[in-house]
């Protein structure tokens, strides 16, 4: 079953009335229900070896997309030149013909609003720099987050930061089989409150991830769902003060039987890069 439902459903997690005669010829015996979708979000919560090595390869051009952008960064270029740049050369060197979805790149005050795409704001110096994207690899999504410091940052650019990673690694080496979803996101939401940044860590902790960037489980508050081995999701806390800056840092990763194991690896130590014009 999972075989055929896995071919069958595409993104929108739809199925035909080809597909659903050929389910019915499979299973002869079945009852079938109108929405399905319940049924799919369960069979979709534990991916397969394969599917792992899919999702480590999609991390593996995030890490790639990472450098060139870092490198693109200087003073005067827009937001939308960087993504460009990222998306040209993970075409041209990697092979890479779709984003999982549009490449965001925001710099200064722009990364205080994490629903904001790439503008045509320019780098300042002396800002943080955020960068979110991903890749399909062979049908598999990757997503990931990292900031850096255009410039020497000052001492409370190094403090949100250092929040957020110290919140974004305890939440990575709390997550494992028995941990419920909840559990995790509050592992995280309670060392950003505590630093007294509660009010601007204003999403979930994480989302699901594999043939669609954003799956089910949701590691957010409320959700009981008791996390299992073969379980792949992210791992964003995020800082936003709006009129000075964001952070945020983000891995997806899978939960082994001993704890969380990432698919991007791109140093999370506060990247202080040179000022360049």
């Amino acid at each position: 079953a999972y075989d055929i439902v896995n071919s069958l459903v595409g993104s929108e997690m739809c199925i035909r009335d080809s597909h659903y005669q050929l389910l019915r010829g499979e299973f002869p015996n079945a009852s079938f229900t109108n929405d399905v979708s319940p049924f799919i979000e369960k069979i979709r919560l534990y991916k397969t070896p394969e599917e792992i090595k899919k999702l480590q390869g999609a991390g593996a051009e995030a890490d790639f997309a990472f450098k060139i952008g870092f490198d693109a960064i200087r003073t005067g270029v827009t937001e939308r030149s960087i993504a460009g740049q990222i998306d040209y050369q993970l075409k041209i060197q990697k092979g890479v013909m779709h984003e999982s979805f549009e490449t965001i790149v925001q710099a200064g005050k722009n990364a205080a609003n994490p629903h904001l795409g790439p503008t045509m704001n320019t780098v300042q110096p002396n800002e943080l720099v955020l960068f979110d994207l991903g890749t399909m690899h062979d049908g598999y999504a990757s997503d990931s987050s990292r900031t850096v410091a255009y410039g020497e940052p000052t001492a409370k650019q190094r403090e949100i930061y250092e929040v957020d990673r110290e919140a974004q690694q305890a939440a990575i080496e709390a997550a494992k089989p028995g941990i419920t979803a909840e559990e995790l996101d509050s592992v995280a939401r309670d060392i950003i409150t505590k630093a007294g940044y509660g009010e601007y860590f204003i999403h979930r902790l994480g989302h699901g991830i594999g043939k669609n960037v954003h799956e089910y489980p949701s590691i957010v508050q409320g959700n009981d769902l008791v996390l299992e081995e073969g379980m792949c999701f992210s791992i964003e806390p995020g800082i936003y003060i709006p009129g000075f800056a964001g952070v945020r840092i983000e891995d997806c990763g899978v939960v082994t039987k001993d704890g969380f194991e990432t698919f991007t690896h791109t140093d999370k130590d506060l990247k202080v890069l040179p000022l360049k014009d």
